[in-house]
């Protein structure tokens, strides 16, 4: 099994899989190939891919020869692919005609946003993780903007 990681638009920061997640699919076998700068703005270079046990390759050949393409953000070569399986945070009710298109082409789609809120699917829960980030920024951010000592008594 191959799995492909993407690199993200420009505006993201945020990367599908990190090297301590390759390495664990790794010892399991799994071939993971990565697209040079995929996980840059995330603070993990190539280097750090390649030691986890990773193949660095163009985006090209990763969506060609992956089994599995993860990415956080629907992309576009998508629309000329079938029998994949693709897995990210797709948000399919905002997305309704790319989700249409991909399902006509044959592709499984796994939109992680999607998982129930449950117990037995909590360490997949990407809504709760990234809503606890953001309320964690959110507070440093009104800490900065406040002026004074935060908290005040």
């Amino acid at each position: 099994m191959t799995i492909g990681v993407l690199k993200e638009p420009s505006e993201e920061s945020r990367v599908s899989l990190l090297p301590e997640t390759v390495t664990a699919l790794a010892k399991k076998g799994v071939t993971v190939f990565v697209e040079p700068g995929a996980g840059e703005k995330a603070f993990h270079n190539d280097d750090e891919y390649v030691k986890a046990g990773a193949t660095v390759k163009s985006r090209a050949d990763i969506i060609q020869s992956s089994d599995i393409l993860v990415a956080i953000h629907p992309f576009p070569e998508a629309a000329g692919l079938s029998s994949k399986i693709v897995i990210g945070v797709y948000q399919p009710l905002f997305n309704v005609p790319v989700m249409q298109q991909w399902a006509k082409q044959g592709l499984v789609t796994f939109s992680l946003d999607m998982l129930p809120r449950t117990t037995r699917a909590q360490s997949m829960d990407v809504l709760s993780s990234q809503a606890n980030i953001a309320g964690y920024k959110a507070v440093l951010l009104a800490a900065n903007t406040y002026g004074r000592y935060f908290p005040r008594r």
